[in-house]
Parts: C-alpha cells; sequence; structure tokens
C-alpha cells in the first residue's frame, strides 16, 4: 500500500462520514437541491440570529436610557426642592 492508495482511502472514508452525518441530519446529500435547500436554511437562520443580536442591544440601550434619564429627572427634582427651600 502506497501513499497514493492511503490517501484514496482516508479521503474516501471522509466522504462517507459526512455523508453519513449530513443525512443524520436530515440533508439527503443525493439531491443537490436538499444541498440548497439547507444552505438556505443556514442563512435564515444567520440572518434570524444578527436580528435577534442587534434587538437585544437596542434593547439594553434603550433600557440604560430610560434609567439615566428618570436618574436625571429626580435628581433635578431633588435640586429645584432645595432652591425652592
Amino acid at each position: 500500500m502506497d501513499e497514493e492508495d492511503i490517501k484514496r482511502i482516508a479521503e474516501e472514508a471522509a466522504e462517507q462520514a459526512v455523508k453519513k452525518t449530513l443525512l443524520a441530519l436530515g440533508i439527503d446529500t443525493t439531491k443537490p437541491e436538499a444541498i440548497l435547500e439547507a444552505q438556505k436554511d443556514m442563512q435564515h437562520l444567520r440572518a434570524w440570529r444578527t436580528s435577534v443580536d442587534t434587538i437585544k442591544t437596542k434593547g439594553i440601550l434603550a433600557a440604560i436610557t430610560v434609567i439615566v434619564t428618570g436618574t436625571l429627572g429626580v435628581l433635578w427634582l431633588g435640586f429645584t426642592e432645595i432652591i425652592k427651600r
């Protein structure tokens, strides 16, 4: 068995392992349209994840803004009360 045979056997084994893994995930590798659908699903999941991350970030910024505004309002009311006395 030479190096070329070992390389061929390794590539065949890797290909079979990948096909079995994808089949276990529900992707039929014998149909190109199934592979394209899986790619579209992954793209959709990525878009969904980035949307959720954006919403989370904006929500945190909004909460911080409300807290800071409320704190400044309370401080302003306290300050005006001190001045009135």
